[in-house]
């Protein structure tokens, strides 16, 4: 375990390796998460020479990873590769028709193959770029965006008097089952919970209203969330004239909320999702002013103690 102090937070990482900010005050306990972790891959088997096989590591298409620069996390340091399959000129018309699999790939590390081992992870190597003024896009967004989000809340907050007791949650390991917030709302065991996350963006799916990149955060519903603080939260992004989306969830959400709302003998929970194109592709896109928005939500909703 590590422990800072700098200016009016104190910052710890547990012995899970989650990074909480915590903010003290005497007032209401309310923690923020969100997921540090990406999605990655896992190094298989060695086939000849550089060549490894690979699978998914928290769910991803295996045609997202064709032709992608990896990046090797080794116990001696970062190796790189791309992932390579049969060329076309080569593929039968039974290939063709194929649904690809991850069985069919196949990661060259170009370098420092002799230092990868079977159990390595490996993740995109893509940089993000703006896509224009509005837009950024990049790998992990997922859940980059919502740690965003946090950290400009936290800034935020230094323009109110703040009586409530804060943590901001940086949690880890929830693509691969959400042990990190578990294990960090357990210790905290905060009055609410709020958990910040991505949803699907400009997608139209016939059960479920379209949620829309740039029409602001989604305040999601379902039995997983807190209908008070849901209200409550509402109600406050009317007042601010905050543009919000409604999204409904079925009986789990897919979050680290699923978990929290369980953790000791139940913890009220709300989950703010953020609109996401790509999700899970070596691309995702989101938009600057919905991260904005929901910063300014949250800090006004903390600087009146969740209410």
């Amino acid at each position: 375990m590590w422990q800072k102090k700098i200016a009016n937070v104190e910052i710890n990482i547990d012995k899970h390796g989650n990074l909480i900010v915590r903010r003290p005050g005497k007032g209401k306990r309310i923690a923020l998460f969100a997921h540090t972790d990406e999605i990655a891959f896992v190094i298989t088997k060695k086939e000849f020479g550089n060549y490894f096989r690979i699978h998914t590591f928290g769910g991803v298409d295996p045609k997202v990873v064709i032709s992608q620069r990896l990046r090797i996390h080794t116990k001696e340091g970062i190796s790189y590769g791309v992932v390579g399959m049969l060329e076309p000129h080569l593929q039968t018309e039974e290939i063709r028709q194929k649904n690809i699999t991850f069985d069919d790939l196949f990661i060259d590390i170009v370098e420092k193959a002799d230092k990868v081992q079977i159990g390595d992870l490996a993740t995109f190597d893509s940089e993000a770029f703006e896509l224009n003024e509005k837009y950024i896009a990049g790998k992990a967004l997922d859940n980059r965006a919502s740690c965003t989000a946090l950290l400009y809340t936290l800034e935020l907050l230094n323009q109110f008097i703040v009586s409530g007791d804060i943590y901001f949650v940086f949690s880890v390991r929830e693509e691969d089952g959400v042990s990190g917030a578990i294990n960090a709302s357990y210790q905290i065991n905060p009055d609410l919970a709020i958990v910040l996350d991505v949803t699907h963006g400009d997608i139209q799916r016939p059960s479920y209203p379209k949620i829309e990149t740039g029409k602001g955060p989604v305040l999601d519903i379902g039995p997983m969330i807190d209908y008070d603080y849901f209200n409550k939260i509402k109600n406050l992004a009317e007042k601010l004239s905050v543009n919000y989306q409604i999204e409904p969830n079925g009986n789990h959400s897919s979050t680290d909320t699923d978990s929290i709302q369980i953790a000791r003998e139940g913890i009220s929970t709300l989950l703010i999702s953020i609109p996401l194109r790509y999700m899970h592709t070596p691309y995702e896109v989101v938009n600057i002013k919905d991260i904005e928005e929901t910063a300014r939500l949250l800090s006004f909703f903390l600087a009146r103690g969740g209410e």
